[in-house]
This record gives structure tokens, C-alpha cells and sequence, in this order.
């Protein structure tokens, strides 16, 4: 449990985000790179299966394959939740480095994954996926404001300024939820948030994370480089954290960590079965 400092934690407390170089390997990250290699293969069959495409770019590595298939059809959806849902996803959420790190920021050893995980393939030059300074909370909803939602961004390559790395303000967890306005398919503050407080661009290796709050003022920018810049993001908070708004999309998450009660802490089955069992009920 010695992962992070004092001044670490302090540091997170101050920021309202904290880098933590080499959270994870290679090794750690492979299971869900396979996981979303097979996912690229289902958008190629199912594109080619509607005739969208002529052909399923079996050539084309992780990094340009998703560009070639939507050169002429443009995504609609900016990230991949269910489209990724795994036991590898399982696997990452629960490893113990992870959930050491999200013991720690929290400030307990109860802890729920929220299920909220997102897989990010941000393309180059898309606009889709360049996401315009936010709070997390202008999505979740304003009766979050006063909790404590952990959020940890991972890539799955190296990333900077060149092919869309993540931006932070310092201190911004301290304003308050602010006001918004929709922008095409964002929320966006409604003040210039760049006047009031510094801002800090995080290049990360594959493997660093970024641990940041509900609060906490970020962006992503523009993909400017030729290969597809790829990211998970995972979500914790305290066990009994109130989480109606993702229950109600069948986001349902899961127990991970449980210093008082270890026999609660669910399994990888046990979270497949609850999910498959809300899509059900929808159906």
C-alpha cells in the first residue's frame, strides 16, 4: 500500500489530479488490448456484413484499422463500454495496483467499480473525440457535486500534444460544479475556465495513469498524428456511493476491494451475470 507518498496524496488533494508513472506493464494492459483487437473485428464484419465496406482491412494493425473502415462512414459513437465488456476488463479493473491507488485517493478500503469503464479509440483529425474542457459531474448529474468519484486514465500508447494527451486545471476541483451549456454533443463551462486557473498538459507513457475527480476541470485535444491514439478509463468511489444515473443505462458496476467484508467483493461472473440480467429485463 506504500504505491503513492504524502506528498502524492497531498499533491491529488491541491490538483484535484495526480500522474502516476508505470501503474501498469505491458503485460497488465495486453489482455485488454486483445480484448479490443477483437472488437475492431466485429465493426469490420458487422460494416461489411451492411456492405459499408468492400473489404475488412485484416491487413491494417491496431493503430490504423478502425481509420481505414470509417474513412467513408464516420462514427457515431465517441467510446466503447459494452463493446469491450470482458473479463479482461474484469481483470484490469481489479488489479491490485489499480485498486491500491483507488484505496488510497479515496481514503478507504471499500470500494465499487462503477462501471462506467470507457474504452477510447480517438482518431486522427476527428472532432468527435476531442473533448472541450468539462467537470465529469456536468454529465453525471449536480447531485453529485459533494461526492468523491475517482476517475484513472490510462493509454494503451504513448500520447502528447501531437496525438491528443490530456489537459488538467490545477485547483479547479475547488470551484464547485459550474454552470454549462450544451456545445453539439458536449457540455461545456460557461466562462472562459482557462482565465482562472493554470493549465497543465500531461504527455504519459503507456501504462502511466492520470487519477483525477469528478470536479476536476480537463480536456482531451486533437489527434494530429497519422495512428489512432487508444485509452481506458476506469471509475471508483466508496462502496454505497449513490449511482442511480449509471444504474438506469445498465452501467452497473461492481464490488471490487472490501477491507471489512472480503467475501462481498464480486466476481468477474457475478458482474457478467447482474449486467446480463438488466439487458433482459430491457428486452
Amino acid at each position: 500500500m506504500a504505491l503513492l507518498d504524502q506528498q502524492q496524496l497531498r499533491t491529488y488533494e491541491e490538483q484535484g489530479y495526480l500522474l502516476i508513472p508505470g501503474l501498469l506493464s505491458r503485460d497488465d494492459l495486453a489482455p485488454v488490448e486483445q480484448t479490443i483487437v477483437k472488437a475492431v473485428d466485429r465493426v469490420a464484419r458487422g460494416l461489411y456484413a451492411e456492405g459499408r465496406v468492400g473489404e475488412l482491412f485484416e491487413d491494417q494493425p491496431l493503430s490504423r484499422r478502425l481509420v481505414e473502415l470509417h474513412r467513408m462512414h464516420p462514427r457515431e459513437s465517441m467510446s466503447w463500454n459494452r463493446e469491450v465488456f470482458s473479463e479482461a476488463v474484469y481483470d484490469l479493473c481489479v488489479q491490485p495496483a489499480v485498486l491500491d491507488v483507488a484505496e488510497l485517493l479515496l481514503g478507504s478500503g471499500e470500494i465499487t467499480m462503477n462501471g462506467d469503464y470507457w474504452v477510447r479509440p480517438k482518431l486522427p483529425q476527428e472532432q468527435l473525440t476531442t473533448l472541450p474542457w468539462h467537470q465529469d459531474s456536468d454529465y453525471y448529474g449536480a447531485q453529485t457535486e459533494p461526492l468523491h468519484i475517482l476517475s484513472l486514465w490510462i493509454p494503451l500508447v504513448d500520447v502528447d500534444e501531437r496525438n491528443g494527451c490530456m489537459q488538467f486545471i490545477s485547483g479547479s476541483h475547488k470551484w464547485g460544479l459550474l454552470p454549462n451549456k450544451r456545445q453539439g454533443d458536449h457540455l461545456v463551462p460557461v466562462e472562459d475556465v482557462e482565465a482562472r486557473g493554470r493549465v497543465e498538459t500531461l504527455a504519459m507513457k503507456a501504462g502511466d495513469a492520470v487519477a483525477f475527480r469528478n470536479l476536476t476541470f480537463h480536456r482531451s485535444l486533437m489527434n494530429n498524428s497519422d495512428g489512432i491514439r487508444w485509452s481506458i478509463d476506469l471509475r471508483y468511489s466508496v462502496t454505497g456511493t449513490p449511482l442511480d444515473w449509471l444504474a438506469k443505462m445498465g452501467l452497473l458496476g461492481f464490488v471490487a476491494r472490501s477491507r471489512h467484508r472480503p467475501e462481498s467483493v464480486d466476481s468477474w461472473q457475478a458482474w457478467r451475470a447482474g449486467r446480463h440480467a438488466w439487458e433482459k429485463e430491457q428486452a
